[in-house]
């Protein structure tokens, strides 16, 4: 009996190696193996070096084949990303995924993005069709050669990817949108609660917040009034169905954020300018960014890409730098309208029937329920434009500036600084022009034209700044442009936290190097965490006042009293918005961009000032708020393993041996929400760029996870270790990097 349990165990041993062996054989095969060829379209030879990261350095004697080459290089490492991206835009995901991915169908069905973006490829200026021409057929071309080399998720799900075209490259540009230009929600919310006194209301939609960070100055006097509320108890419940669709969840409007900041040459040890820039997403497997060079005539852009778009996004040229974070302009408008017509939509389900989605058309726009339009700049096909291909090759302030008059948005705060030792910052962007006293953040009535947008402020009136008298530009999705420009441009911003900590460090020391700005992007220390720890302490059981007392003021993984401190500040949250909703409203979907700064204000105020709010017992909030945190099974970690960085892969979200497959190890982690260094479980720094012009060919770019989005390729994770710890001499972060890996040469075909 034991020899034959032995043998059994033997046998079952070698099943298992032969099945990894199978297994490792198949992911294999499925990887791109790029060889010296032809590329139809090129006008010319066109050299590729991938260095040790694999990152590309193409080089070519035009820049539209050097695009050409980016597409190509793009698909054989992203191809499954890129497809998912336009099937998510299209609203076809359930055609791969079945009946759970619908609701995510649904909502880019409603909003029509595939004829959006389809009707907008017919009207690019010249040049950029041309670029999304040539970069389309380089997509198509490694398509069409490499079969079968497109990645095993392809295998693994049965399916071929379409050829890419130019409006597959604008549906990539609208998911962006969607991500950094969301605001209906607020307006729904902001509309539910006018009912409330003033003093209340005026809680739930701040309009500013102590230690602004400004770049255009207020103007004196207070902001226009909102415009009108809901009219009716049917508008009421007609707003709260369309907060509780689930096709349109409630987004993590808290975690929103990114930071861009300059540095003048005066103020920098090499005598040139600095420029930093860490934009703040969702992180996923594959990350959202390509890093790649592209060098031509003499000239050079290196930086990083979207998959499915052409040119560099943001990096910095032989001449100028930049780098953009989130403006957070509002451009969505809701209309109480009756529908004028309707759109079918048939969606096909993997495993089940087809579905017939009626989304009901109005004046303004598609209706996220009957009755209820949306008004958007991103739906416009005239206003959906790519022109970074045009911002590449610019030259200076003047040549920027143009090319980004022609990027309608999503809008940005863009800094700059080039060579010649000049910093600015410019807003980009498209406005609309609302009728006056309408700051766009409350439904309106969609039949009385005068509630029409009556155009955009025109590109040459947005607001910019060169070479400030400070020596400094820094933004952090905080509000930038003040009452004195006379259109209002938003009424939601971040926190200042994060810019008042950056500008505070840079106007407080000159001698900057590129070393000093990675580690002021890798800070953990906020004003906002102090202040509100300081706020706390009174009214806190002795021994966490203690602990509290002790907290260095530093969000560390290591740290246990910070843990503690946001789970008590996010009960706290939640305990405040309880007392000043309505009934009806839920206190966890309750969207507000800046989270903290009416929870701080009323964690400070006295009980008499509670008693005026109508807020009832402000120690019986208190305690309420300690008992729900202590609840917590988050209360007695460290910091680092309540905010684990656990990036998901599209297959691994299904779990079990799909999950230990796709999805990158899991990870402690330093920083919180409001520092400089933002992180969350599955948001946070999406790539860090720092520039010195006194030593450009030294510029360091380092993303999450790596180029590659392959299973198996040693490319995939390669960057993890140097984001999670910090690089800040650039040693194995510099994006040129000698001629260390394979070369591979791309000749015209025919």
């Amino acid at each position: 009996m034991r020899r034959f349990l032995k043998k059994l165990l033997l046998v079952l041993a070698g099943a298992l190696v032969l099945l990894v062996g199978l297994g490792a054989w198949e992911v294999r095969r499925h990887l791109p193996h790029l060889k010296d060829g032809k590329l139809p379209g090129l006008s010319a030879p066109v050299s590729v070096v991938l260095d040790e990261r694999g990152v590309p350095t193409i080089r070519a004697g035009e820049f539209l084949d050097a695009v050409r080459v980016q597409g190509y290089l793009a698909a054989s490492e992203r191809l499954f990303q890129m497809e998912l991206m336009r099937r998510t835009a299209d609203g076809a995901l359930a055609e791969l995924f079945g009946a759970a991915a619908l609701p995510l169908d649904r909502r880019h069905r409603t909003y029509g993005f595939r004829q959006v973006a389809e009707a907008a490829a017919a009207l690019l200026p010249a040049g950029e069709r041309r670029a999304s021409e040539a970069y389309a057929e380089g997509v198509n071309a490694y398509i069409v050669g490499n079969p079968g080399r497109w990645g095993i998720e392809f295998r693994l799900l049965g399916a071929v990817p379409r050829p890419w075209t130019t409006a597959d490259s604008l549906k990539v540009l609208l998911l962006m949108h969607e991500d950094l230009s969301s605001s209906w929600r607020e307006e729904l919310q902001g509309a539910l609660v006018q009912g409330l006194p003033e003093s209340r209301r005026a809680l739930l939609m701040p309009r500013s917040t102590d230690g602004e960070v400004l770049l255009v100055p207020d103007a004196p006097g207070a902001p226009p009034p909102p415009a009108a509320s809901l009219g009716a108890a049917g508008e009421a419940r007609a707003a709260l169905e369309a907060l509780s669709n689930p096709a349109f969840p409630a987004g993590p409007r808290s975690e929103a954020g990114s930071n861009n900041w300059v540095l003048a040459g005066a103020r920098s040890a090499s005598g040139k300018p600095l420029l930093a820039n860490d934009p703040h997403l969702g992180l996923q497997a594959p990350g959202i960014w390509i890093p790649l060079r592209i060098e031509w005539k003499g000239r050079f852009v290196q930086g990083v890409a979207i998959p499915g778009g052409p040119g560099v996004v943001l990096g910095l040229n032989d001449r100028i730098a930049w780098g953009f974070t989130n403006l957070m302009t509002d451009v969505q408008d809701l209309f109480w309208e009756p529908p004028t017509g309707e759109r079918l939509e048939r969606i096909s389900v993997k495993g089940g029937s087809e579905e017939v989605l009626r989304v009901p058309l109005g004046r303004h726009g598609p209706q996220l329920r009957p009755g209820l339009s949306l008004a958007w700049t991103a739906l416009d096909p005239a206003l959906l434009r790519n022109p970074f291909v045009d911002v590449d090759q610019a030259r200076n302030w003047k040549e920027f500036n143009e090319a980004l008059d022609g990027f309608p948005g999503p809008a940005q705060n863009a800094v700059y600084a080039d060579r010649d030792g000049h910093i600015g910052w410019r807003a980009t962007g498209v406005v609309p022009l609302r009728r006056p006293g309408d700051d766009g953040s409350l439904p309106r009535d969609g039949a009385d034209p005068a509630n029409d947008w009556r155009g955009f402020v025109p590109m040459a009136d947005m607001p910019r700044l060169l070479d400030p008298p400070q020596g400094f530009l820094a933004t952090a999705n905080q509000r930038v442009i003040g009452t004195s420009f006379p259109n209002p441009v938003a009424t939601e911003w971040a926190h200042p936290a994060r810019a008042r900590r950056i500008a505070e460090r840079l106007a407080g020391a000159s001698g900057w190097t590129a070393a000093d700005m990675a580690r002021l992007q890798l800070d953990t220390r906020s004003p906002l965490y102090s202040a509100f720890r300081d706020a706390a302490l009174p009214l806190l059981p002795e021994a966490l006042r203690a602990e509290w007392k002790d907290w260095d003021g530093e969000a560390r993984k290591d740290s246990k009293a910070f843990t503690r401190l946001i789970t008590f500040q996010r009960e706290w949250r939640r305990a405040v918005l309880e007392r000043l909703l309505p009934p009806g409203l839920d206190a966890d979907a309750w969207a507000w961009a800046d989270q903290d700064s009416v929870p701080l204000a009323l964690l400070r105020a006295d009980q008499a000032a509670w008693s005026r709010l109508g807020l009832g017992d402000k120690r019986a909030a208190v305690d309420q708020a300690l008992r729900r945190a202590r609840g917590q099974e988050n209360w007695n970690l460290s910091w680092g393993r309540a905010n684990r960085l656990e990036i998901r892969h599209p297959l691994g979200r299904a779990g079990g041996i799909l999950s230990w497959l796709f999805d990158p190890p899991a990870a402690e982690q330093d920083g919180a929400g409001r520092c400089v260094r933002v992180s969350g479980k599955a948001f946070g720094q999406s790539l860090r760029l720092v520039v010195d012009w006194g030593h450009p060919e030294a510029a360091t770019l380092v993303l999450p996870l790596g180029v590659s989005g392959h299973l198996g390729s040693p490319h995939r994770h390669d960057q993890r270790r140097d984001w999670l710890q910090g690089d800040p001499e650039g040693i194995r972060t510099r994006i040129q990097q000698g001629p260390v890996g394979r070369t591979l040469q791309l000749v015209p075909a025919g």
